[in-house]
């Protein structure tokens, strides 16, 4: 009898562990392939790690037929797993059977690293196959399953696109997703927040908002704000910017603002106001600064907050801008956050003017007040 030993952290298992699974399991025709959860994984720390029990129910659902079983000895044994201990004990339960460890190609140029990796060698034969499509890794020793097409997906592919309240289905097949949902796995506070989005902003705007709102905690974390705070900010600075004008003229008005002539004639500026409005009035946000700030990130203002001044300056900054410049606003952002929003003020007030649009009184007060500060005035 031949037994397959797949071991992994599997957090979360998913369709391109299956796919492999089933190749090895094919190739070397075996009777048993033992799918082994690990406790605690000895090479890399994980934050985010869901416990033991759930990795195991996620990986009975996904590997729920012959000739795969799902074991929880190296979880029973407790602390770090290591697979020379794991091969050992196989060996004493199945005595004279063949093993045949998988592991992906990656895997391959750290083997020898493993503890007692001579040891690993002799007890098993090793299985290797590639993760990506188009490369054939160095054997190491293994043996390697030839015409293999992989699916290229990682389990930290697989929780990103949780946090980031994308559906996974498609990765992890339904039952495995809908354990994820159910446990509200490899989400954080902003989540539902994401999904949100996605329901209201095209994807060149979700994924500014997204660079945005690393940004803005960088920038808290630089300058003693609430790295928290400022990502939330962040992250919903532009809710507004992909709906209608009418719509985003609506919402300012149900949010109690009268826009006056000048906000009238440069519709630029809307979204800025009714995002403010749209997170106090539907999303029931009673922050202050965290309101004000996305108000004033488009235009600025004179007597701005710390966290306004962040947000102004992660939206020139973020990392999907490419504009001449941006490399200078995020070198002076570095040292100074008034001489990054000079720049950018600068730049924006010049922009208008050369094109005789609209210069939203905000912006020059704000400019104003920086030169005054700076002592730039004559």
């Amino acid at each position: 009898m031949a037994i397959g030993i797949f071991g992994g952290t599997f957090n979360p298992p998913h369709l391109g562990h299956l796919r492999l699974a089933r190749a090895f399991a094919a190739r070397f025709s075996l009777t048993r392939v033992l799918v082994i959860p690990t406790f605690v994984p000895p090479h890399k720390l994980t934050p985010d790690l869901a416990d033991a029990a759930t990795r195991v129910r996620m990986c009975r659902l996904l590997f729920g037929e012959a000739p795969f079983e799902v074991s929880t000895m190296e979880i029973d044994r407790g602390g770090r797993s290591y697979t020379v201990e794991t091969l050992e004990t196989l060996h004493a339960q199945y005595p004279g059977e063949a093993l045949f460890l998988l592991v992906g190609s990656d895997m391959l140029e750290t083997l020898d690293t493993w503890y007692r990796a001579a040891d690993i060698r002799k007890l098993c034969t090793i299985c290797a196959a590639a993760r990506e499509k188009g490369k054939s890794p160095d054997a190491n020793g293994a043996v390697l399953l030839e015409d293999y097409d992989p699916i290229e997906v990682s389990s930290t592919d697989v929780r990103e696109r949780v946090r980031l309240g994308q559906d996974v289905t498609d990765v992890v097949g339904e039952a495995v997703a809908a354990c994820i949902a159910e446990n509200r796995l490899y989400t954080d506070a902003y989540t539902g927040y994401r999904k949100l989005l996605r329901t209201k902003l095209g994807d060149y705007r979700l994924r500014h908002s997204f660079c945005v709102a690393d940004a803005a905690g960088m920038l808290a974390e630089r300058y003693g704000a609430d790295p928290e705070e400022a990502y939330f900010a962040g992250l919903l600075h532009d809710v507004m910017k992909d709906a209608p004008r009418d719509e985003q003229k609506e919402m300012i008005e149900r949010g109690g603002t009268v826009l006056t002539e000048t906000e009238l004639a440069n519709p630029k500026v809307w979204h800025a106001m009714a995002g403010e409005a749209y997170l106090r009035t539907e999303l029931g946000v009673a922050d202050a600064d965290v309101l004000s700030a996305v108000r004033y990130h488009t235009t600025g203002r004179a007597k701005m907050s710390l966290l306004e001044k962040i947000l102004y300056v992660a939206d020139y900054l973020s990392a999907d801008r490419e504009y001449d410049g941006v490399e200078r606003m995020r070198r002076l952002a570095e040292s100074s956050l008034e001489e990054a929003m000079l720049f950018g003020l600068s730049f924006t007030i010049s922009d208008l003017a050369q094109k005789e649009q609209i210069i939203h009184p905000d912006s020059v007060d704000c400019y104003n007040e920086i030169c005054l500060k700076k002592g730039t005035c004559i």
